[in-house]
């Protein structure tokens, strides 16, 4: 029974997307209602499997294969048997992805259900539930695979599925741009994951998730082996997960519509890498050197996200750099040797993010705008739901207690400071900006005062149905309370379940570390406060200063200029001398002139059989002559 419950979750959002493209023209309309049932059934099939195996009676892991193919009838590498070349697929279901499929299908239910009503006018709103269901078949098929090559498969599916949604509005050429570059640069990262894969296979044997145990790896590979294998694997996570220098698409990703944003940052490609840490932990944790670059890497990735979310007035892309620097974090407590951390952040992040991000899209729904600054002017603040769960996800966000960040963000840093004082005080400098940029966005809205009454009923837009008012309200209200309370269950109220659950220890209120984040978090709001307690004047003054940090941060610390460089310059050129190579050497000398060569000895050849006969003696009694010369000779 549980493996056709396994089949329901996995082909539940595929049965949607195909339902939606097959349908007729004129039965398109019903789209929004596939595409929430395919979700919802996932969802449901999802919370009863936890729901089953949430008194574990030590019946996890449980792995469900089928044999594939046979990769090779030869012993490629010495140590390996040949029996071991073959691939197999199937699901794996463990504690781990019981909670992350969990997290992906109930957040992509509610991510739904609101995209009816952010997407009620759209005319192309069948084509972007289809999208949305298919994202949904990507997701749920790598969280559910037993091993690395069919979570490759699955993770190239959920890249092409991002890159449908983020250019969903093609006609913008801001969209297709930004669905290109999300694309490349997943593609880049994607080409060390597959060479990673590709030799892990040919080395060890199998890809298999249950046969990663660090002692059977330190054995079977040298160290030097391993640590590239690591990092191989690992520039898949930076390009998914948006890791320093691979990060610049993330912001740009905006350009698709909300809820999509919401679904990205929260719950679907971004947490894949993050996800894909945890699940192939101990391939990474066997080596010293690439535990320390993944440590590297998430340290400069959270303090470039949170430092650059300081000066934005997009809303959205304040979450999405807000959401980078998150991500770093995250990876940081990966690197530093706690898989429970991450994944704790993870879950507690993917909730009160999606509900950021919702509330942004009601906001700009609303109002038409992404800018905080507009938002504020029209209104913003007399939208109380809305303002109620935007202040729910922001204190979560800035770590703040009791809210569920407070929690994950504090195990974090417990983790850091153990593992060295430098790491840690990134980890504390980035709290700081995160509550910083955080109190920002709330007051710049919160304290701006509106240019004429009625907000945002001046855009005379016609007014909500209950079904429409429903699929907006749900998401938002269960979001922010599930959000309240999935940080409780890492904490003795709820006798720290999440933490069991996967496989962590109960942990100990550390005192320094709650007294240090509660001052940097009170800095960050009085600075916040004293700077855009006028939000006119403070954007005022951000207009007219100039000053060379500002000048950087605007430039993304010039990483774009940098990575369009080298794909401009670097890339094309290389291409360039490709396409000549192929068109000259390969096709003209090699190619072409072959093809030449035998047409040239066929008109020779040919002049043999023109049907004369008096030419057919001529031949032979020649070819007579020379054998009996030869012959004689």
């Amino acid at each position: 029974m549980e493996l056709w419950l396994l089949w329901v979750i996995q082909l539940a959002p595929l049965l949607a997307f195909i339902k939606i493209q097959l349908c007729p023209k004129s039965f398109k309309k019903i789209a929004p209602i596939i595409g929430i049932l395919g979700s919802a059934l996932a969802a449901a099939v999802a919370l009863f499997l936890l729901w089953v195996h949430a008194d574990d009676k030590g019946l996890l892991p449980i792995q469900y294969l089928y044999k594939w193919l046979e990769v090779a009838d030869f012993r490629i590498y010495y140590g390996v048997p040949i029996e071991q070349y073959v691939m197999r697929f199937g699901f794996l279901v463990d504690k781990l992805n019981l909670l992350m499929i969990v997290i992906v299908t109930v957040i992509s239910f509610f991510v739904q259900v609101f995209s009816a009503y952010y997407m009620e006018s759209d005319p192309s709103r069948p084509r972007y539930f289809a999208f949305l269901s298919l994202f949904s078949f990507s997701m749920t098929g790598l969280v559910l695979s037993n091993n690395l090559m069919q979570t490759f498969i699955f993770w190239e599916l959920v890249g092409l599925s991002s890159y449908l949604l983020i250019g969903f509005w093609y006609e913008k050429k801001s969209a297709g741009d930004a669905a290109r570059k999300a694309f490349v640069l997943n593609r880049l990262g994607d080409l060390g994951f597959y060479l990673g894969v590709i030799w892990l296979f040919m080395i060890f044997g199998t890809v298999n998730f249950q046969s990663f145990e660090i002692q059977k790896l330190q054995t079977a590979l040298t160290p030097g082996v391993l640590a590239l294998l690591g990092i191989l694997v690992f520039t898949g996570i930076m390009g998914k997960s948006a890791q320093f220098p691979l990060h610049v698409w993330l912001p740009d990703a905006m350009e698709g519509p909300t809820p999509v944003s919401a679904l990205i940052h929260s719950a679907t490609m971004v947490a894949a890498g993050v996800f894909l840490l945890a699940r192939a932990f101990p391939l990474f944790s066997a080596s010293h050197v690439t535990m320390n670059f993944i440590l590297v890497i998430g340290s400069l990735t959270a303090i470039t996200g949170a430092c650059l979310a300081t000066i934005q007035r997009d809303i959205k892309k304040i979450l999405a750099y807000s959401t980078i620097s998150q991500l770093g974090l995250m990876v940081m407590s990966m690197g530093a040797g706690s898989s429970v951390a991450g994944m704790f952040h993870l879950s507690t992040h993917a909730f009160f993010k999606s509900l950021l991000f919702l509330s942004a899209g009601a906001f700009i729904h609303h109002f038409h705008s992404n800018d905080i600054w507009e938002i504020g002017k029209k209104g913003g603040k007399k939208d109380i739901l809305t303002m109620g769960v935007l202040c729910i996800g922001l204190l979560s966000l800035s770590g703040i207690f009791p809210f569920a960040g407070f929690f994950s963000k504090d195990m974090i840093l417990e983790t850091l400071k153990e593992r060295g004082a430098v790491f840690y005080c990134t980890a504390l400098f980035v709290s700081f900006l995160t509550a910083y940029y955080s109190f920002r966005l709330l007051f710049v809205i919160l304290f701006s005062r509106s240019e004429a009454p009625g907000g945002h009923d001046l855009h005379n837009e016609r007014k909500e149905t209950f079904v429409m008012s429903l699929c907006r309200v749900l998401p938002l209200i269960s979001l922010a309370g599930i959000s309240l309370w999935v940080g409780s269950l890492g904490t003795p109220v709820g006798h720290f379940k999440i933490l069991h659950w996967l496989g962590g220890h109960e942990t100990h209120f550390d005192k320094q570390i709650f007294m240090t984040t509660t001052g940097l978090i009170t800095a960050a709001l009085l600075i916040a406060f004293f700077q855009f307690r006028n939000p006119a004047t403070a954007e005022e003054k951000l207009q007219t200063s100039k000053n060379l940090v500002k000048f950087v941060l605007e430039r993304n610390f010039f990483m774009d200029d940098i990575l369009g460089f080298i794909v401009k310059r670097v890339g094309l050129v290389f291409a360039k001398m490709l396409n000549w190579f192929d068109r000259t050497i390969i096709n003209e000398m090699m190619v072409n002139q072959s093809s030449f060569s035998v047409m040239r000895l066929g008109r020779v050849a040919s002049k043999l059989q023109n049907g004369l006969l008096q030419n057919y003696l001529l031949w032979a009694v020649g070819a007579g002559v020379l054998i009996i010369f030869y012959t004689l000779r």
